[in-house]
């Protein structure tokens, strides 16, 4: 972690030095977010969190933040987990954009949070301006623990903005579909071992406990509508995500035990564990609300 912090104050440093002659923006924040969504799906228990957030943006395209989460109705309450994020964005040609991000993720080693148990993610967007919508595309490649997913998000999205004198508007209505790949949903794996005495030898008796997927592969998770709306001065801002989310396509898991002695396979069984909430998809609406005072 320490050296990840180094260099991005290296490159914090060096940006700052550049864009004397730029327009630069720093701001500080506070976000409340009423219940964690990933992919269109919740946990049964809303995980509500305050985030603290630090940003420095400059009119070259480059956005450094870091976002801190800390959950306030879970038997774990405080801090949950910590973001540092990178973006950059660019024009491509006419009205075609496009930019690159990167996250590293520092959880406090017990998170409830699908992100909190990542270890990175990388990724990217294409923008096509078709005059009455914005034609685009995220692609995300997540990293965690043993598996990697890549996840696909296009849509369609328009913005709205004017200005009057010192205050400015925006409102950026969207529409998403999400597409991912299921490794997380494979990722856990316990192995129990015990020595058993039988009528020979000592034999070693393993058992495994794996979370498997029974519709693997690139699967349409999820619709997402929403409605960003942003008021700023030269000060401060405050901005309100309000986010409609219809999942799909349930993922079934089963509870795979396995039992070996000597290395030979004596016992399988086969449990389905698909959580309740997993078997009944129901919409569900979240939003986020961010104050933020500007420098």
């Amino acid at each position: 972690m320490r050296k990840i912090l180094v260099l991005l104050f290296t490159v914090f440093l060096s940006l700052t030095g550049y864009s004397q002659v730029k327009s630069t923006n720093y701001s500080v924040g506070m976000n409340y977010l009423n219940n964690y969504v990933f992919n269109g799906r919740s946990d049964s228990l809303n995980m509500t969190y305050f985030i603290p957030s630090f940003t420095y943006e400059n009119e070259n395209g480059l956005t450094l933040n870091s976002d801190i989460y800390f959950i306030s109705n879970s038997a774990n309450k405080g801090f949950d987990f910590l973001e540092l994020n990178a973006e950059y964005e660019f024009d491509i040609y006419k009205k075609l954009s496009g930019g690159v991000n990167a996250t590293k993720f520092f959880s406090n080693g017990k998170s409830d949070s699908f992100i909190g148990n990542l270890s990175f993610t990388v990724g990217g967007y294409l923008s096509q301006d078709l005059g009455i919508f914005e034609l685009s595309s995220d692609f995300d490649l997540l990293k965690g623990s043993g598996y990697s997913d890549i996840r696909i998000s296009p849509g369609i999205e328009r913005t709205f903005s004017w200005e009057k004198g010192d205050h400015y508007f925006e409102i950026v209505p969207s529409f998403y579909a999400v597409f991912s790949t299921l490794n997380y949903f494979e990722g856990y794996t316990n192995i129990r071992k015990v020595n058993r005495l039988k009528s020979g030898p000592i034999l070693p008796i393993n058992t495994t406990i794996n979370t498997v997927v029974t519709n693997p592969g690139f699967t349409f998770l999820a619709y997402e509508i929403s409605l960003p709306l942003t008021y700023e001065t030269s000060t401060f801002g405050i901005s309100v995500q309000p986010t409609f989310a219809m999942p799909k396509n349930p993922i079934i898991t089963n509870e795979i035990t396995t039992t070996t002695a000597g290395g030979r396979v004596i016992n399988t069984t086969t449990v389905n564990d698909t959580p309740y909430s997993e078997r009944n998809l129901t919409n569900l609406f979240y939003g986020q609300i961010n104050l933020y005072l500007k420098f």
